[in-house]
């Protein structure tokens, strides 16, 4: 058996990663879902949520917000509506949208854009945590 697998990230705007990986966990709908090489065929849909790719030395996180996982024995590929890795994030940018989301929970009372609005904290929160997980790992 193969002792890595192929994982291919796409957007609907470009090609995130093309690489291989020895294990790879992604947000599915029904909880977290990990892939190792030779996995049996499977299509997942994702959620928002962080995607952990280990490779030999080194482990990388990515958010994603939605899409879907294609599991083949080979690989995976992962097509997002959003794709960030971690060092592509702009701590800044994510903050303000948390408060925007904070805010804008606290204003809303249809479940539309109550549902719109913790969607968008999640997303802002993930992409959060991924950067500064980041930052803790440089800082070892």
């Amino acid at each position: 058996m193969a002792k890595t697998l192929s994982i291919e990230i796409y957007t609907p705007e470009r090609q995130v990663l093309k690489d291989e990986a020895e294990f790879v966990v992604v947000p599915a709908s029904n909880g977290q879902l990990g892939v190792l090489p030779g996995h049996a065929p499977l299509l997942a849909r994702l959620t928002a949520g962080p995607v952990k790719i280990r490779k030999p030395g080194s482990t990388e996180f990515l958010a994603v917000s939605g899409g879907f996982a294609d599991v083949h024995p080979g690989g995976i590929r992962i097509f997002a509506e959003t794709a960030e890795m971690a060092l592509e994030i702009d701590v800044e940018r994510a903050r303000l949208a948390a408060e925007r989301a904070r805010e804008g929970l606290s204003k809303v009372n249809q479940p539309e854009a109550m549902a719109a609005a913790e969607a968008a904290l999640k997303r802002a929160l993930i992409r959060l945590r991924i950067s500064e997980g980041l930052s803790r790992r440089r800082s070892k």
